[in-house]
């Protein structure tokens, strides 16, 4: 695991190196320059006391693949991944560990060697990072892997492959492998991964890889719920959502934004995203809520921050914010502060 803990930072002789930094800062805006070209768009924000970052982004190219080695120092949730860049992640835990979050309700830990896949373009993705985490990456383009997918497979991937995320690696796992692989070649090579044939290769075999695990996804039962790009009155309701959670707009208000009726709406909801829109609006204020109470300053109470994002009845938020968090909100506000 060394191999791939110390790539881009050491170089073959172990001496260490910034040839590949692209920051190290404790500036937000800095670092959102740097991950928006790296991943993609994407809105951050920290968990706890901490409010400053102590992070450092290395990166090279391995033909379409980005890898990365990427830390924010403090634990953060990060959340809205723009699906308009056409990207997607494999994101592999070197230290602490992380939640990945898809669809409504999945989620999924992974610990140290192990790596969670995510195709942005089609799946709905949040993820939290503990304070002590750390990543190798890859970020792939769609385009290029579907491509791979019909070159070697013979026909276009099945739609529903790019909707599965999952985990795989772990110890001694032929991924892992693979990846130290590729990383000792960084290290030893780098213009040669970079600009040469060996960089052309190295983005077959990852690529070959990655959708031979793809595809395996498709012959087992998925407890995720599938989560897909959708018509464009479906997009405008949840863009709406987003913008205004707090504010609990009604069905009809979210039909009338989207241009339809409220049975289409929810008819849309129902196929694309396996809910209806009063549940993904839930979900978001949920979502509110807890950034919110994870970040409380003093003086701030449950009550508060819940009846601030529409809730007025305290059982029925406790009760729900439990089945979704696995946790009271109280829980929530006293484990921030005594962090």
């Amino acid at each position: 695991m060394d191999v791939i803990r110390d790539v881009l930072v050491q170089d073959a002789r172990g001496k260490p190196s910034t040839a590949h930094r692209l920051v190290a800062s404790s500036e937000w805006d800095d670092i959102r320059l740097w991950s928006d070209k790296v991943y993609m768009p994407y809105t951050v924000t920290p968990i706890g006391k901490a409010r400053r970052p102590d992070s450092v982004l290395d990166a090279t190219q391995i033909g379409h693949f980005t890898l990365s080695r990427f830390k924010y120092g403090i634990p953060v949730n990060i959340k809205d991944f723009s699906p308009e860049t056409g990207t997607g992640m494999v994101l592999t835990t070197l230290r602490g560990s992380a939640r990945h979050w898809s669809g409504a309700r999945a989620f999924s830990d992974t610990g140290v060697g192990e790596t969670f896949v995510v195709d942005n373009t089609r799946t709905h993705y949040w993820v939290d990072f503990d304070p002590d985490h750390l990543q190798v990456n890859l970020t792939f383009e769609h385009d290029e892997l579907a491509s791979l997918h019909e070159r070697w497979f013979g026909e276009p991937a099945d739609e529903r492959l790019w909707l599965r995320t999952f985990r795989m690696g772990g110890a001694g796992s032929p991924w892992i492998s693979l990846l130290a692989y590729v990383c000792q070649c960084i290290t030893h090579m780098p213009e040669a991964v970079s600009d040469g044939p060996l960089g052309r290769h190295l983005e077959e075999v990852i690529g070959v890889h990655l959708l031979t695990q793809w595809r395996a996804q498709l012959a087992q039962p998925s407890d995720q719920l599938e989560y897909r790009l959708a018509p464009r009155h479906v997009l405008a309701a949840e863009r709406h959502i987003r913008e205004n959670a707090r504010l609990a707009p009604t069905l009809s208000e979210l039909a009338t934004v989207a241009g339809v009726s409220v049975r289409c709406l929810s008819q849309g909801f129902r196929e694309y995203r396996r809910c209806t829109p009063m549940d993904a609006l839930r979900e978001q204020r949920l979502q509110g809520v807890r950034a919110e109470l994870l970040m409380a300053g003093p003086g701030a109470t449950v009550q508060s921050i819940a009846a601030d994002w529409g809730f007025a009845n305290m059982g029925y938020f406790a009760k729900i914010y439990r089945q979704r968090f696995n946790e009271l909100p109280a829980s929530s506000l006293r484990n921030h502060r005594l962090t």
